[in-house]
């Protein structure tokens, strides 16, 4: 029965691996076949740009996958070479199941030999349509936008032949082409009405709005200054945003039959995205008062700005009515070259005009020398504009601009971030402070794994924007096949196959995993492990175990995830083993040591304790090191194998109580039974000092005859020993004053000084 099992499991694998390669060679034989027909239609020119570009996609695709089959195709065959050699070479009198073996490998072989010639012809094919379609881009796009229109002087010279023909075309446009002849009267002023109702309910809202503002006690922070600013942004515009959504959801329902959409439907939806983005850029520029600039920006500076890029907001509403909807239909090809390079030389000198705002801002410096290139570039365009040549000049301005643009929107949104983690780690904002108690990290900690994280956020920012720029700038496409083909399917670096998707995948699932190992050890620490019996002692061992079998796991699933081949680990571990025996003999041996103070706790997390010239308190048990905070609140970081093979002094390991020993001296003659008399009433007067239970109760000791003194000892013993030195402090000055009051004197040591000859000169000096 197990038999019979086995088989039907295989025989279930090998059909499935069986589909799997018929599905990939039919998915590869059907693009080989459009390959074919790509490179006949470009021998005969039968394509245009958008052929091009999905054409060179393809090739991309079927070398992407060719190369991935080549590449598994060979990995197959040296590990089925392998397991050949392993059986070794036929010998008469062999096993029946190893001659068999051996033929099932032979044919597997053969197979894979075929399919790894297959895939080379594909990949042989897709280069040689690669060639094609790369000579074929270059004629087209020079073709395209090495073009000759008329110049500005012959569009002036053909417009001052007939200077009413664009008036009168306007003029005919608006009686007959504006859609206000398709729209029924009751209809317009329905609209009408509900546009000045619109209105009214708007400034009905703003004011509202505004009493809010009022109302709330704001904060000076960031956030606080941003909803601020949003808050009277809207009340200031709900008017007009309002107005002209209403305005042109009326138009649009109203012209809902009509087959073309008509001017007035355009206008007013252009209408609605100007006051949209006026709205915008006064929301993040220039809020109105009381509300305050909230990024990082000179207010003179970003005043500015927010104008400059007002009048082009104007300017791009008034390009969009005038190139971009009917009203362009009803106008003479000539009359609208000549206001496009009207229109054009506006538009050049105001972004000439905001480019060189941002080069007075002192907060943009990297962005100086780059809108230096850019009024560069879009002066260049202009001119080849008016010399005629449209298509090169609206391309190049179009991906300058587009990628300028890009840059400041993803630095912007950059910085954003990088403020958003900083505030987290920092715990700037009260929300911040939140996750911090929720995960267990103190107030000047860094949350553990947010570093990863933000790298990662960083990466798909600006591998965001460098997919947004490529894809600008790339007319056909190409690199961006290429850069996705890389990032999904990878490429190889001698034996090894590095996948870019994966390996940020990795990072995600390791950081991840980190900070939800500190809310586990949050919960543990605060919550589940203070409903046990367990000691604090322990369950400090046990939150740090699982915090490190936590990072372990971290450490395998991102590993896992990257497409780690955990065969090897092995290979890994016998690495390790030689580092070990070479070199990392101390690691080791704190580690171990590090396990050992984990699990027997001879000292624990808050113990006072000595160690090597070192007094203070432990702050924590790593599996390399301890941190010990000394009473000057140094940290000393001592390794764990200190900690196990030399002494150490824990005043706290099995009872918080201890001894305190205080040494006192007084004058010969004094009444010693007083003395004993004070000090212990001084004793038992201590709130610190034990007098009853199992401890010894506080003694008085004569121990000596000193030179000077009659020696005493005040032995007390404490029910914190933590307290060991305040305590002391406490004894000593009770001591001083009680004596003072009974009249006792504490000697300062004295000694006789005998001379035994003088100078000659002695006598007459001192006369």
């Amino acid at each position: 029965m197990k038999k019979i099992t086995c088989f039907f499991i295989l025989l279930c694998c090998f059909l499935f691996s069986f589909q799997l390669y018929a599905k990939e060679m039919k998915s590869l034989e059907k693009m080989s076949e459009q390959v074919k027909e790509i490179s006949k239609k470009i021998k005969r020119g039968k394509f245009d740009g958008e052929d091009l570009t999905a054409w060179t996609k393809l090739v991309i695709k079927i070398k992407s996958e060719a190369s991935l089959c080549v590449s598994n195709s060979e990995a197959a065959i040296l590990d089925l070479k392998e397991k050949m050699e392993g059986l070794g070479e036929k010998v008469s009198g062999e096993d029946k199941e190893v001659t068999r073996q051996r033929s099932e490998y032979q044919k597997q072989k053969h197979d894979l030999d075929k399919k790894l010639a297959k895939c080379n012809l594909y990949m042989v094919n897709g280069d040689t349509a690669s060639k094609l379609i790369s000579e074929s881009e270059k004629s087209y796009f020079k073709q395209k936008y090495l073009a000759k229109s008329p110049n500005m002087i012959a569009l002036i010279t053909t417009y001052l032949d007939n200077p009413v023909a664009l008036l009168s075309n306007s003029g005919d446009f608006i009686v007959r082409h504006s859609g206000v002849k398709e729209m029924d009267v009751a209809d317009i002023a329905a609209s009408i009405i509900v546009i000045i109702i619109s209105i009214f309910s708007g400034y009905f809202i703003s004011k509202k709005l505004l009493s809010i503002e009022r109302r709330r006690q704001w904060q000076d922070d960031f956030s606080e200054n941003f909803f601020r600013a949003l808050l009277v942004t809207l009340a200031y515009s709900f008017p007009y945003i309002l107005g002209s959504s209403v305005a042109a959801l009326s138009s649009v329902v109203i012209t809902l039959e009509v087959e073309e959409v008509p001017f007035v439907t355009e206008f007013f939806v252009g209408l609605l995205v100007f006051f949209i983005t006026i709205t915008i850029i006064r929301l993040l520029l220039d809020p109105p008062p009381p509300a305050k600039l909230y990024i990082s920006f000179t207010p003179t500076i970003a005043k500015s700005l927010a104008k400059r890029l007002r009048v082009l907001a104007v300017l791009g509403l008034i390009g969009y009515m005038a190139f971009y909807t009917i009203f362009s239909e009803s106008i003479t090809e000539s009359n609208i070259l000549l206001l496009r390079n009207v229109f054009s030389l506006f538009f050049v000198i105001n972004m000439v005009w905001t480019l060189q705002v941002i080069l007075k801002s002192p907060k943009l410096p990297k962005l100086r020398y780059i809108s230096m290139l850019v009024i560069g570039v879009i002066t260049l365009s202009l001119i080849a504009e008016w010399l005629g040549y449209r298509n090169l000049a609206f391309a190049s301005r179009r991906m300058v601009m587009l990628t300028f643009v890009l840059l400041v929107i993803f630095i912007g949104i950059s910085k954003l971030f990088r403020d958003l983690f900083n505030a987290v780690d920092d715990g700037v904002y009260a929300w911040c402070r939140r996750i911090h108690k929720i995960l267990g990290v103190g107030e000047n900690e860094k949350i553990p794994g947010l570093i990863w994280l933000r790298l990662l956020t960083s990466i798909v920012i600006w591998g965001l924007f460098a997919y947004i720029f490529i894809n600008t700038w790339d007319y056909s496409g190409g690199i961006i096949e290429n850069v996705k083909s890389y990032i999904v399917n990878g490429f190889t670096i001698g034996d090894f196959r590095i996948i870019p998707g994966k390996i940020l995948w990795a990072v995600f699932v390791f950081g991840a995993i980190i900070i939800f190992s500190s809310w586990i050890r949050s919960q543990l620490e605060n919550n589940w492990l203070r409903m046990t019996t367990m000691a604090q002692g322990a369950r400090d061992a046990m939150v740090t175990i699982i915090g490190y079998i936590m990072f372990v796991v971290a450490v395998m699933a991102g590993l896992s995830a990257a497409g780690f081949d955990f065969s090897n680990i092995a290979i890994i571990a016998g690495a390790l083993s030689v580092g070990i025996g070479f070199g990392l003999q101390n690691i080791v041996n704190n580690f171990v040591s590090g396990l050992i103070l984990l699990f027997e706790r001879p000292i624990r997390k808050g113990d006072w304790i000595e160690v090597g010239g070192t007094e203070g308190y432990v702050k924590d048990i790593h599996i390399r090191s301890t941190k010990i905070q000394t009473f000057d609140r140094s940290d000393v970081i001592v390794p764990n194998s200190e900690l196990i093979s030399n002494q150490v002094t824990n005043w706290v390991l099995s009872s918080k109580g201890g001894r305190a020993i205080i040494p006192v001296g007084v004058a010969y003659g004094t009444d010693t039974e007083k003395v004993r008399d004070i000090m212990m009433s001084i004793a038992e007067d201590n709130d610190d000092v034990v007098k009853t239970g199992v401890m010894p109760k506080p003694l008085v000791l004569f121990r000596e005859f000193g030179d000077s003194s009659l020696n005493f000892e005040l032995r007390v013993f404490l029910h914190n020993v933590d307290t060991r030195l305040r305590v002391i402090s406490d004894i000593n000055f009770a001591i001083d004053k009680a004596f003072k009051k009974e009249g006792i004197e504490i000697p300062f040591p004295q000694r006789d000084l005998h001379v035994k000859s003088l100078p000659d000169d002695f006598k007459n000096n001192n006369d």
